[in-house]
């Protein structure tokens, strides 16, 4: 009897330095259909595309110009990794908040989010969205209305809902990313949380609190409009962004006031008050 052949797949891995994987552009996941793994390595990051056709892929990493430690292009057997995250993820506690995998069979108490693992960013692990989670505890948010720009999982959503929001509208321009959040939107059973697929120039309405946890090129492009959807006296909660780029962020929400800053490794978070009232340094 014959056995067939194992199936091959391109692999293109790079070795960057902590938080560059957050410098990525969409274009580079977008040409990488098939998955994408990352994976810590010390204070390095270690990730894997696997595109559909490689000198595409490494010509569109070329023009990126992300600074890369170390690239291999080789061929490795086909993997289940969804499986793979099923054996390795673990519950994470963040701030008090347990966010755990569908299949975990313990229930901790206290505040709990259920979060597939999956293509969409935002399980907990990151610093930037500790960071969210972090200045997110400090606030006030029962009865407040949100918006969650960048939704990713869906995680911050959830977490405004356990901390009593009104409503949420949660936005991601990436399909594949809204049907992840919504899954876990229908995971946790929570209503009045909203999921669109939009870009950010298309949002429209006021907020009292918005969760912008985005890098620093959406920021400088955006950061007018995003700071026009918060209602007068509303606040900005801001993360993803390096301490490299904390004075440039700054700049874009003058003359805002800067409420609070929270520092994690690299990343910076910060809260800003909607007026014309200068807060601290």
């Amino acid at each position: 009897m014959k056995h067939s052949e194992p199936r091959l797949r391109a692999v293109v891995e790079l070795l960057v330095a902590k938080g560059v994987e957050e410098l990525l552009p969409d274009s580079l996941y977008l040409l990488s259909r098939t998955g994408t793994w990352i994976e810590e390595k010390d204070n390095s990051v270690v990730i894997r595309f696997y595109p559909e056709n490689t000198d595409l892929f490494l010509a569109a990493l070329r023009k990126s110009a992300i600074p890369i430690q170390e690239i291999r292009v080789t061929e490795e057997e086909e993997k289940d990794y969804s499986e793979m995250t099923r054996r390795y993820f673990r519950p994470i506690r963040v701030e008090g908040l347990t966010i755990l995998p569908p299949w975990s069979k313990n229930r901790p108490k206290g505040p709990s989010i259920i979060i597939e693992p999956g293509m969409a960013f935002g399980t907990g692990r990151h610093e930037s969205t500790r960071l969210m989670i972090k200045i997110m505890k400090l606030v006030d948010l029962k009865g407040k209305t949100i918006l969650d720009l960048g939704c990713g999982s869906g995680i911050l959503s959830l977490y405004a809902r356990l901390l009593g929001a009104k409503s949420v509208v949660a936005v991601d321009i990436d399909l594949d990313t809204v049907l992840n959040a919504r899954k876990n939107v229908t995971l946790n059973k929570s209503d009045t949380i909203y999921i669109l697929c939009a870009d950010l120039a298309d949002i429209g309405g006021s907020y009292d609190i918005i969760l912008a946890n985005i890098d620093i090129r959406t920021f400088t492009s955006h950061s007018k409009k995003v700071q026009s959807l918060a209602k007068p006296g509303g606040q900005i909660i801001v993360s993803g962004i390096l301490g490299r780029d904390r004075k440039h962020l700054l700049s874009l929400f003058e003359p805002h006031a800067l409420i609070l800053t929270e520092q994690k490794n690299s990343w910076r978070g910060f809260l800003f008050q909607i007026d014309n009232v200068k807060g601290l340094r």
